[in-house]
C-alpha cells in the first residue's frame, strides 16, 4: 500500500481504502461525529498527507495516521475553546436578564426625532435609561459624571421628549 503513493492513484480511492483508520481515530478518541465534521477533518487531513508526502521520510500509512491525528487534535482544541468562551459569556450574564436591542419596538423615525430635539448629555439619559434600561446611578459611573448631573439630564430631556411624542399622536 505504500508504494501507492505515486500520484496515479485516485484520492477517491486512497479514501476508501484509509477510511477505517479515520475510523479508528473517531473510536479512539471517543469522538461522537454526528455531523460528521471530524469525518471531514480526517479526509482533509489524508488529502493533505497524500499532497505532501515524502517517500524518503517513511511509510504512508504512518504519516497518514498522525496526520489525521494532529487534526483531530486541532478540532477538538478549538470547540474546546468555544466552549470555554461560551462558558466565560455566560458567568457575565444572567440568561433572565437578557434583551436582545435589535428587536426593540422603537420607531426609527421617533428615535431620530428625539436625537435632533435633545442635547449630547440628555441623549446619554435617554439611550442609557429608555434604550437600555440603566439606572441613573449606571450612566453615572458609566459618563464618568454625578448621579445628579445624570438627573439634570433626565429632567430636561422629558418635556422635549413629550413635545415630541405629543407632535405624533
Amino acid at each position: 500500500m505504500d508504494t501507492i503513493m505515486e500520484k496515479e492513484m485516485s484520492f477517491e480511492q486512497l479514501l476508501r481504502d484509509f477510511e477505517p483508520m479515520i475510523h479508528h481515530l473517531l473510536h479512539k478518541y471517543g469522538i461522537v461525529d454526528a455531523e460528521k465534521e471530524f469525518y471531514q477533518e480526517g479526509s482533509i487531513a489524508l488529502w493533505r498527507a497524500w499532497q505532501t508526502y515524502d517517500q524518503e521520510k517513511g511509510k504512508f500509512s504512518t504519516y497518514a495516521y498522525f496526520s489525521i491525528q494532529k487534526a483531530f487534535f486541532t478540532l477538538m482544541r478549538k470547540e474546546k475553546n468555544v466552549q470555554k468562551r461560551k462558558e466565560k459569556y455566560a458567568t457575565y450574564t444572567d440568561g433572565d436578564s437578557l434583551v436582545c436591542y435589535n428587536q426593540l419596538p422603537f420607531d426609527p423615525y421617533l428615535l431620530a426625532a428625539i436625537e435632533k430635539k435633545l442635547s449630547a448629555n440628555q441623549m446619554k439619559w435617554f439611550t442609557g435609561y429608555i434604550l437600555h434600561q440603566q439606572t441613573n446611578k449606571q450612566i453615572a459611573r458609566q459618563e464618568n459624571v454625578t448621579e445628579n448631573a445624570v438627573k439634570n439630564w433626565a429632567r430636561l430631556a422629558k418635556p422635549k421628549i413629550k413635545q415630541i411624542l405629543g407632535q405624533r399622536v
